[in-house]
């Protein structure tokens, strides 16, 4: 493919030579009805087998062979042969009239370096076997017009038939094409269907827009210019389209690199049939239409994909490498950018996703009018920036890091959707969280009404969390709230919002001093509430419930976090039992000595109830049978009476009901 700019121009060169030699009379080949020669120019050696349906053309050097009409039918075989040690031979065939159709045989010897078949009206493969040494040029550009620096910038003759048909070339019924060097089809559409192409590279160039111009013809705007039925492609695949749709349909498998390069809509295996479409390399497609699709393929490389008219889908994805969709504002009229990643959808290393407005990873139901279920799993980091748009998760979602940054509006969730990922950072202008139901709305119908409207939320009426497995958060950053929830334990390292409400099934830790907010309330059932301030001092107010009396308590801005608020058992509280939706505060950083003095010994005072109770000092004692507490009535001093209070060992009192008096 990198090598057709230079070959073509020397095909050009080498037509402009053997236009010089000697010209031929006309010669009857017996080729599907009436496929006759009117003349060849250049190193033409002869023809075999005229009239038996087994034609070869012999050439001892570059040749030019303009056909009357050319046609091979099923059954028949057309050679193209280098002879007379003849090499790296251009073979350029023009036809004159009528469309071409190849249901036979073609093939060229290696003596054959280019064949190219030149017909205005187009040409069918139906059924057919092709086979070179070298490469194959197939197309209805008038060769004398061709701008041999650029082939992109191809110029036809003519754009539509008499019937207001797009002139093109077809490929169906099984034909197979063995090409041992490049495959080059150029035409204002091509469509390629239930075929197999072997090939280095395989290039198909549509008409662009200068030829509509030029020609007065309208626009294609519902017809493909390329499609692709169920290929079957051993080598690169290069699409170049001007207007007019791009599809591939009912899978397909392409060994190689696919690039398509459009200058309207692009649709990759859109209508699949169950049929995956199958890519062993890199696939890069560049489109500026409505829309850009790609759905139920697996690329064995990486994925970039560009759409700079419209909206970007992608669904039902194996990419092993990483992907790249963007969308940028090329030419957006009245299509918003919108990118969706749907389905069950798997990338092997980092999901970028750059889109000028909104961003939805989950899918929809058009049927059912509701999201659809489904995954996204990405073995790297998932990095997604709305510009002027939401970003919306209503799907599970598993990455190494996931960071969602919406530049002018809210990252939100269906409330249901569980975000997996060993670090998350959400930045929006505004609202940071899950959608809930409520009495007229669907979470569902939330999401999509935020969405289609581009509304900028600060606290929605009906809200919930936005929902990750555990990790770290390491950013939070939002001008309204933000709510985030998690089903693990939760690191919170990175904040700068106004407020913000999170929640664990586990443990919090809210650590250093990167954490910025008006205030951060702690709800739900967290296990573990842990503040470490580090050097500087805390900027928001912390709210929680503690655990031992279900009390909320507030620290504001100006109180320091100290060790002793965590108000329990060395410092932290008894777990269970616990009143449901609480938490407690633990603060690490002062905890007691590990290995404290033991207590003094006390002395005894000589009294003789203080030696009876020493006497039980070192025995153990089952509580349960204890309903009272233990007490020796014996008068506590020798002068009075006994009160009914005594004095213990370790230095408390008990009080205790005395021993009636003896008289």
């Amino acid at each position: 493919m990198k090598n057709l700019k230079r070959k073509i121009s020397a095909i050009v060169l080498s037509i402009a030579f053997v236009s010089m030699q000697s010209a031929f009379a006309v010669i009857e080949t017996g080729l599907g009805g009436g496929s006759n020669i009117n003349n060849v120019t250049g190193g033409y050696a002869g023809i075999d087998g005229a009239g038996t349906g087994n034609v070869d053309l012999n050439f001892n050097g570059n040749a030019h062979v303009n056909w009357d009409t050319l046609n091979v039918n099923k059954g028949e075989s057309l050679n193209f042969n280098a002879v007379n040690g003849a090499n790296n031979l251009t073979i350029l065939n023009t036809v004159n009239h009528g469309m071409s159709t190849i249901s036979g045989q073609i093939s060229a010897n290696s003596g054959i370096g280019q064949l190219i078949i030149s017909n205005p009206n187009g040409v069918l493969f139906d059924g057919c076997q092709f086979t070179t040494a070298g490469d194959l040029m197939v197309t209805t550009q008038d060769m004398s017009g061709m701008n041999v620096n650029d082939l992109s910038n191809a110029k036809f003759t003519q754009i539509y038939d008499n019937n207001g048909n797009l002139i093109g070339i077809d490929i169906k019924n099984g034909a197979t094409f063995t090409i041992g060097g490049e495959y080059s089809v150029l035409a204002p559409s091509v469509n390629i269907a239930n075929s197999t192409i072997k090939a280095d590279s395989v290039r198909l160039v549509t008409a662009n827009g200068q030829d509509y111009l030029a020609l007065g013809a309208k626009v294609p705007t519902d017809k493909p210019v390329v499609r692709m039925e169920a290929v079957d492609i051993d080598g690169d695949v290069y699409i170049q389209a001007g207007p007019g749709k791009v599809h591939t349909v009912s899978g397909g498998n392409i060994k190689g690199n696919l690039t398509v390069n459009s200058e309207d809509r692009v649709a990759l295996n859109y209508n699949d049939n169950g049929k995956k479409l199958v890519v062993t390399g890199d696939t890069n497609v560049t489109a500026n239409g409505e829309y850009l699709f790609l759905r139920n393929a697996e690329i064995g490389g990486n994925l970039a994909m560009t759409n700079g008219g419209g909206f970007l889908d992608v669904g039902d994805l194996t990419v092993t490498g990483g992907a790249i969709l963007k969308t940028t504002d090329l030419s957006q009229g009245s299509y918003r950018h919108f990118v969706h990643v749907i389905g069950d959808t798997v990338i092997g290393g980092d999901l970028i996703i750059d889109s000028l407005n909104n961003i939805h990873i989950g899918g929809y139901d058009y049927d059912a009018i509701k999201l659809a279920d489904g995954s996204l799993t990405v073995g790297g980091a998932i990095d997604a920036y709305a510009d002027y748009g939401t970003i919306a998760v209503t799907i599970d979602t598993t990455a190494d890091t996931i960071k969602l940054t919406s530049n002018q509006l809210n990252i939100i969730t269906d409330g249901k959707a569980l975000m997996t990922a060993n670090d998350y950072q959400f930045k929006a202008n505004g609202y940071i969280g899950g959608l809930g139901t409520t009495a007229n709305s669907t979470s569902d119908a939330q999401v999509r009404y935020v969405m289609e409207e581009y509304k900028l939320l600060n606290n929605p009426q009906s809200h919930t969390y936005a929902n990750i497995a555990g990790g770290t958060v390491s950013n939070i950053e939002t001008n309204a709230n933000a709510y985030i929830d998690s089903k693990g334990n939760m690191n919170l390292t990175g904040a700068n919002a106004n407020n913000i409400y999170i929640g664990s099934d586990k443990d919090i830790t809210i650590l250093g001093d990167g954490v910025h907010a008006n205030n951060i309330t702690v709800a739900g059932k967290t296990d573990n509430l842990t503040v470490e301030t580090g050097a500087n001092s805390r900027d928001y107010t912390l709210k929680y419930t503690n655990i031992r009396d279900a009390k909320e308590i507030t620290i504001d801005k100006s109180t320091e976090i100290t060790y002793d608020m965590a108000n329990g058992k060395n410092g932290w509280n008894i777990r269970d039992p616990r009143p449901e939706n609480t938490t407690y505060l633990v603060v690490r950083g002062n905890e007691p000595n590990p290995n404290p003095d033991p207590d003094p010994t006390p002395i005894p005072d000589g009294n003789e109830n203080a030696k009876v109770l020493r006497s039980y000092e070192n025995q153990s004692v089952n509580m349960a049978q204890v309903y009272t507490p233990v007490a020796y009535a014996a008068d506590l001093d020798d002068d009075q009476i006994d009160r009914g209070v005594r004095k213990n060992v370790d230095g408390s009192v008990t009080v205790v009901r005395a021993f009636p008096m003896v008289n």
